[in-house]
């Protein structure tokens, strides 16, 4: 699926899509965010191949969303050139969806290993 999908769905179908590892990853967002999805799949302990897609799906169904952070931060990070993400809240990514508030993001910036 693509953000243009996720749009044209209803917002009781893309809650119903928020489950298993698209839940946690959210959840992990919200707690440690914002991060990189490098730092992200760290901090749970997880493959950054099972972390990224949920990453981008997140930020297609309006659910996170890519946040500027400051070079400094970036550079101590070593994260130069990687997206950092946040979690969107429940009811501010409801009212986007409804009232179409903002872009929805559909592809992550990857950063060079």
């Amino acid at each position: 699926m693509d953000a243009v999908d996720y749009r044209q769905m209803t917002w009781e179908a893309i809650q119903e899509r928020l489950t298993s590892d698209r839940l946690a990853v959210w959840h992990a967002l919200q707690v440690w965010g914002p991060r990189t999805t490098r730092q992200l799949a760290k901090m749970m302990d997880k493959d950054i191949l099972s972390v990224r897609p949920r990453v981008t799906e997140l930020c297609q169904m309006g659910f996170a969303k890519e946040v500027d952070v400051p070079e400094h931060k970036r550079q101590a990070d070593g994260a130069a050139r990687e997206g950092y993400y946040l979690a969107v809240g429940m009811g501010e990514a409801e009212h986007a969806h409804r009232h179409g508030a903002g872009a929805v993001q559909s592809e992550l910036k990857l950063g060079g290993v």
